[in-house]
């Protein structure tokens, strides 16, 4: 399903992960909640209900991510997603589909980044998710794990 994805906004769903997040075992059931007062959002929280352990060994009780939908930023954002993981989500159509970024948050927000090499792809109507790792590096996906915000100059 190579398909450009359209900047969706993110809206409030229970998700499961197909395996666990990369970097945190046991991370498997997550709320997404947006930011602010809008039922729907950019920003929103990918909460963890599940005990974590991260690869240093360290319990997290309280995973708590900022994401972002990355499509109204980087209007030139595009993910391929791949049969298999088309297949394990259950997707069968693209409008089904939502990309979410996870956000590097820094002060001042304009100075923060995002992880547009790896997204996590959700199954809006399911709630199955996983993240994806297009290719063996960023160069051939010609996105960072750590995207810089654009600016106004560089939009």
């Amino acid at each position: 399903m190579n398909t450009a994805i359209e900047a969706g906004l993110i809206s409030k769903t229970e998700l499961t992960f197909f395996r666990d997040l990369p970097g945190f075992k046991g991370a498997r059931h997550f709320e997404l909640e947006p930011i602010g007062d809008d039922p729907e959002g950019v920003f929103a929280r990918l909460r963890c209900s599940d005990p974590v352990t991260t690869q240093g060994g360290q319990v997290l009780e309280n995973l708590a991510l900022l994401v972002m939908s990355p499509g109204v930023l980087w209007h030139d954002y595009e993910v391929g997603i791949d049969e298999l993981t088309v297949e394990q989500l259950g997707i069968s159509k693209a409008e089904d589909v939502l990309i979410i970024a996870i956000v590097h948050p820094r002060d001042p927000l304009s100075s923060s980044t995002a992880n547009l090499y790896s997204p996590i792809v959700v199954n809006r109507v399911n709630g199955l998710a996983d993240q994806l790792v297009p290719a063996l590096s960023e160069r051939e996906v010609g996105w960072s794990v750590r995207t810089p915000f654009p600016t106004e100059e560089g939009e």
